[in-house]
């Protein structure tokens, strides 16, 4: 790929990782009122958890919908330790392991927002993730009536499910995971999750020297990429240093801009840089039009 990506994948083959879920009071992501996590040892489970969360005070309200659908409601969680405290007590079964879910970019955003509300730090894209919501895709594998939700999985391959509690969800998604694997017969963790990873995008057949009509190209490329999910680009040129780019190409024919030197944000600064201290700035036009000014009468002069 021509612009460098971070394909948070696992590093290890063995089927070691913990699945996680979130329910949430409200709207809010880090409204957090229940955790659930499954720890898988080598194809096995060997620990599942349910923890009752307390959202913090400015946002510990429960909206109708939520309660509706997971059952939990203030009085569940009145008595219940805050988000930091049972983080203190799960870090071990999920620091440094690959995390998998459901629909893994909703709940790594509840767990983004938890983190920041308690000022807390962890890079959980380091160790690698699983979504089993995209490897069903990617697989072609679906419930009753093609439905891809936990649940219809679940009942596929005869996995007990208490839908939207979280303890049961996030064991369900580790077995899950588990089973695809097996029917699939892969036998390689980190395979399986590059499975779940979204297509590529097509690149750009690009000469090694660039245009402007080159960088628009490029320009297109990368906000393909950045539409996608669970892609991560690394050292990636912006689109407001490709635009001035542009500018330089387009006020300097003289001006080259070699391919490489486009795809790394460093290396496109750096020619950025040198190419604005070694050309003029265009002079702006002068506006036309607008107010005119008008001359003041002179003072009547007094006799």
């Amino acid at each position: 790929m021509i612009i460098k990506t971070a394909d948070n994948l696992p590093k290890s083959d063995e089927f070691t990782f913990t699945a996680i879920d979130f329910e949430r009071a409200n709207n809010c992501q880090s409204s957090i009122c229940q955790i659930g996590l499954c720890v898988v040892e080598r194809g096995r489970v060997v620990k599942c958890a349910e923890y009752l969360v307390k959202p913090p005070k400015r946002i510990c309200f429960f909206q109708q919908k939520p309660v509706e659908i997971h059952g939990i409601t203030y009085e569940d969680v009145a008595d219940a330790p805050s988000f930091a405290e049972v983080w203190r007590e799960i870090l071990p079964d999920i620091e440094g392991r690959p995390l998998a879910a459901h629909s893994f970019r909703d709940d790594a955003k509840t767990l983004e927002a938890a983190l920041r509300s308690f000022r807390l730090k962890y890079d959980y894209k380091a160790a690698g993730y699983i979504c089993t919501l995209e490897l069903a895709l990617r697989a072609g594998i679906h419930g009753e009536n093609n439905k891809y939700s936990l649940e219809s999985l679940c009942e596929r391959y005869s996995v007990p499910l208490r839908a939207h509690h979280a303890g049961s969800d996030a064991e369900g998604c580790a077995r899950l995971a588990l089973k695809i694997a097996g029917e699939l017969g892969i036998d390689s963790f980190r395979k399986l999750a590059e499975l779940s990873q979204p297509p590529e995008v097509p690149e750009p057949d690009l000469p090694d020297t660039l245009s402007c009509a080159d960088l628009e190209e490029l320009e297109k490329y990368i906000s393909r990429l950045k539409s996608k999910k669970n892609i991560r680009l690394a050292d990636c040129p912006k689109a407001r240093e490709l635009g001035r780019a542009k500018r330089i190409l387009h006020h300097t024919p003289d001006a080259q801009l070699a391919k490489e030197t486009a795809m790394s944000a460093n290396a496109l600064n750096n020619w950025l840089m040198r190419a604005e201290n070694e050309t003029p700035a265009p002079r702006r036009p002068r506006r036309r039009g607008g107010r005119r000014r008008t001359k003041r009468a002179a003072p009547p002069q007094l006799s």
